[in-house]
């Protein structure tokens, strides 16, 4: 505070002398002529504080000495400043002296100690108070606490900080427009995105950057509709600073105060060049796939995740005389056959539900009526990221393979029945050959019985000589059963089982069942067997059918002349047994090698054209091989061969 007689010297005119007297008043008097000043600034709703010209603290209310928990004398001269937090002080002090050198009104900010120790921010604001001549003769000043209006800015500032991130850390290309469509600003992924450096474009038309020519009309338009307020969303092609132009969507709106001035536009690009391309190679390959599925000479559907058919290719439109619109969904099972839409529903869901492959064979109802057999399968499809997608699948018409397999069927059996007419066929001729083979057993076994009965009625019987033909009738009476069993297991539809056999017994065999038939023909038999033969695993009465038919079938060839029937057997070099049996009779017609052996092919008025087939079906069944030649001569001959000692499955035959 100045001199009382400094200002005092200054001092002049009207009042003068009011005014020495109050320079010249002692400080209980100026305490009691500023008493009724201090109660007002007590009744201020507010902090409120006085200092002295050189900054030392005056006074302070009472609302100010509650707050801070101080004393009056305590805030005097420097004192108040203990009541700022510390690390605050010396700003707020600098700034005081500022305020104090240069007579200008002060104004701070700083956290202010509450009584019970917390700080609380303030707006710390004085003004001089200047007596008439302009000198300062003391400071007023407020404290106002701005703790929430600071909490406010601190959380504004932290927002502003997160968008500013956010605006540069966009995965989206982001530009700032004025409403004249200049740029203001531009984030990171504008410059990559479009190569151009921020310094580049700040304030340039956006159209004259990235706009290609053919778009600019259309930009303008889009500027139109962000002026009248609203929002563009499209799909459209922008140019890079190489002159490259990329696909983009763009975003923009506009930003607008409350009473609806436009402030700003936002423009925002994201790069869907990779996907268009992506989606044009999709639109290609699915151009391909309906090209190759209605190319395709099968019926193709796909379904959705739902289960629900959404597509059916031209062949399958075709074949069932409808538009896509009537088969899509559940439309497709009008076309079944009542009787088999149960078996489809069991067919498809449970593998839906599985995501699992399927196949069903049902009925499906052609253009023209008939239903018509056709298998389905149906696997299940997922996208590029491996999500479900639902089903695709194809049916085919197996109509004819059904019936096919029907006749096959039908000439199995046939086939079946055939074969055993054939064993059975044969049982005239073998009954003719047998008779003197049975004959001659029983007419020895009855004349052992003769002899048998003779030697014991005799006054002293002779039991050695009895009991010698009983022996020899037992053995005949065996030998005829024997023969009269292979022909039962001739016609018999079981077959024997398989054992180890001697070939050669098996010719020989045949050759004395139809030894009787030969002779009647004026047919010789010639065998030249190896004696050296390995025994082979074989069913013993099959190997009879073989031999039979092919022995029947050369004395058939020689009915006309006179003619010789040779078997042979030996070993080949492969080690197999081979059996062969020729005759003199009248050979194979060209072409017809082959076709003898096929079930039902026949060059005999009454054949059936299955004993060849038989035979064959048998010789193969046992590991071997029946083919025929024709002899260089007249006649042919037919072989077949057997591997050594090897146990073999039964024929289907």
């Amino acid at each position: 505070m100045q001199h009382p007689r400094s200002i005092h010297k200054t001092s002049a005119g009207v009042g003068g002398q009011d005014q020495r007297s109050r320079f010249t008043e002692s400080p209980k008097d100026r305490e009691r002529r500023e008493l009724p000043l201090r109660g007002v600034m007590d009744t201020i709703p507010g902090l409120v504080w006085s200092a002295l010209p050189d900054g030392h603290g005056e006074f302070c209310n009472q609302r100010w000495l509650d707050y801070t928990g101080m004393s009056l004398n305590e805030i005097k001269g420097w004192g108040w400043a203990s009541a700022y937090y510390s690390e605050d002080v010396p700003n707020l002090r600098a700034r005081w002296q500022i305020a104090l050198a240069g007579s200008t009104s002060f104004e701070a900010e700083a956290r202010m100690r509450r009584a019970d120790g917390c700080y609380r921010w303030f707006l710390i604001q004085a003004v001089p108070m200047r007596d008439s001549v302009g000198r300062i003769i003391r400071w007023y000043g407020t404290n106002t606490d701005i703790e929430e209006l600071k909490l406010a800015q601190e959380e504004l500032q932290k927002q502003t900080s997160r968008l500013d991130q956010l605006f540069e850390q966009s995965p989206e290309a982001v530009a700032v427009l004025s409403t004249e469509d200049r740029i203001v600003r531009v984030n990171k992924e504008f410059t990559r995105m479009f190569g151009y450096e921020p310094g580049e474009v700040l304030q340039r038309q956006i159209n004259d950057l990235i706009v290609p020519e053919a778009e600019i009309e259309t930009s303008q338009a889009y500027s139109r509709v962000l002026q009248h307020g609203g929002r563009v969303e499209v799909e459209t092609v922008r140019r890079r600073k190489d002159g490259t132009e990329i696909d983009v969507s763009l975003l923009a709106i506009s930003v607008r105060t409350a009473s609806g001035e436009a402030v700003v536009n936002y423009a925002i690009y994201r790069d869907i060049t990779g996907r268009k391309r992506a989606e044009e190679r999709l639109r290609e390959s699915e151009a391909r796939f309906q090209e190759m599925a209605d190319m395709a000479p099968v019926l193709i559907w796909m379904t959705g995740t739902d289960g629900l058919c959404n597509y059916f290719n031209k062949p399958w439109l075709e074949f069932r005389g409808r538009t896509l619109e009537q088969e899509v969904g559940t439309g497709w099972i009008e076309g079944v056959h009542p009787d088999d839409v149960q078996s489809c529903q069991d067919g498809f869901f449970p593998a839906y539900h599985a995501r699992k492959p399927f196949s069903m064979e049902y009925r499906l109802r052609r253009a023209d009526g008939e239903y018509r057999w056709v298998i389905e399968s149906g696997i299940p499809r997922y996208s590029g990221g491996g999500e479900f997608a639902g089903y695709i699948g194809s049916n085919i018409d197996i109509t004819e393979l059904k019936q096919a397999e029907a006749e096959r069927e039908r000439l199995h059996q046939l086939e079946t029945d055939l074969a055993r007419i054939n064993r059975v066929s044969m049982m005239g001729e073998l009954a003719a050959s047998l008779a003197h083979e049975i004959k001659q057993p029983i007419a020895a076994a009855l004349m052992d019985a003769k002899s048998c009965l003779r030697w014991l009625r005799r006054d002293t019987p002779d039991v050695a000589g009895g009991c010698e033909a009983a022996l020899r009738m037992i053995n005949d009476a065996t030998h005829a059963a024997e023969v009269i069993e292979r022909v039962r297991s001739l016609y018999r539809r079981e077959t024997s089982d398989r054992e180890v056999l001697d070939v050669n017994e098996i010719i020989q065999e045949m050759i004395i069942v139809l030894r009787e038939k030969a002779e009647r023909n004026l047919i010789s038999i010639r065998a030249a067997l190896d004696p050296g033969l390995p025994p082979v695993t074989a069913d013993r009465v099959q190997l009879q059918q073989v031999l039979m038919n092919l022995m029947l079938n050369a004395f058939e060839a020689m009915t006309d002349s006179k003619g010789e029937l040779s078997v042979t057997s030996k070993c080949s070099e492969d080690g197999q047994l081979l059996v062969s049996v020729s005759d003199s009779g009248i050979g194979l017609a060209n072409g017809e090698g082959d076709r003898i052996f096929d079930a039902f092919f026949t060059t005999k008025a009454e054949g059936t054209g299955m004993g060849l087939s038989i035979s064959r079906k048998i010789v193969e069944s046992h590991g071997g091989r029946l083919w025929a030649s024709a002899n260089r001569g007249r006649g042919a001959t037919f072989h077949f061969t057997l591997p050594a000692a090897v146990a073999l499955s039964s024929p289907a035959a």
